[in-house]
């Protein structure tokens, strides 16, 4: 690369730094400064459109490298949540293309659902929660978006190229339950799932009680039944996905 090429290189990557954009993220309550969007990320993310649920794992693992890549604040950026990059894509999106996203439904304002997110509060559920049934408990939460991401790789790599969408779905399901599992307690026994291989901590859920699964989905629903509340503006859902950037 010749010393021009680098001197511009150098300005724009000062550019940027001077353009930063302040974000809210919900696990730390606070805004971190992010650098913004280059076009080479836009279109690696135009490039990974999801056409089923192993395309979004795969826009979701982009983006958390864009957010390793663009964080500018002193944080670990492995243990944001699915409630940060949530609020990151909109955020990003909004900088990017314009704040006024046009569905079939109609026409939605995204620095509603920033403004949504950001007041809402999300002590109750960032918290750890333990269920228990009879002589077996576990800890569960939100998982990071790196532990997301790693189960996200596991299931990609167990999922045939020739599997079924049943198939798919039966997965997706199981390591989607996995993923909010922290440890299981069986009498005295306490295994911690975060730090085991990933086909150990599979059998181990796999051969859980179905009435204590269903416990399990319960809270996992509840997560799920606040990401669709910030996420519907107007009676208008929002998919935090690249159909954003298109």
């Amino acid at each position: 690369m010749s010393e021009e090429s680098k001197n511009i290189l150098n300005k724009l990557k000062e550019l940027n730094k001077k353009k930063s954009l302040p974000i809210f993220l919900p696990s730390l309550n606070k805004k971190i400064k992010f650098l913004p969007f280059t076009l080479r990320q836009q279109k690696e993310i135009l490039s990974k459109i999801p056409t089923d649920s192993s395309g979004l794992i795969t826009f979701n693992n982009i983006f958390n490298n864009i957010i390793s890549d663009n964080c500018e604040g002193d944080i670990d950026t492995k243990e944001l949540n699915l409630f940060d990059r949530i609020v990151i894509i909109i955020s990003y999106r909004i900088q990017t293309i314009g704040a006024v996203l046009d569905k079939e439904e109609g026409k939605v304002n995204l620095n509603d659902l920033i403004k949504k997110v950001s007041s809402y509060d999300f002590s109750k559920i960032l918290s750890e929660e333990k269920i228990e049934l009879k002589d077996i408990s576990a800890n569960l939460r939100i998982p990071s978006i790196s532990y997301d991401e790693e189960i996200n790789n596991q299931i990609t790599k167990k999922i045939k190229k020739n599997a079924t969408s049943q198939e798919i779905i039966n997965e997706l399901f199981t390591s989607e339950i996995l993923k909010y599992i922290d440890k299981v307690t069986i009498e005295e026994t306490t295994v911690d799932l975060r730090k085991m291989n990933y086909f150990d901590k599979l059998e181990i859920v796999e051969q859980l009680p179905g009435n204590f699964v269903k416990k399990i989905f319960k809270y996992i629903q509840e997560i799920k039944d606040v990401e669709n509340e910030l996420t519907t503006i107007d009676g208008i859902k929002i998919d935090a996905s690249n159909e954003l950037f298109s």
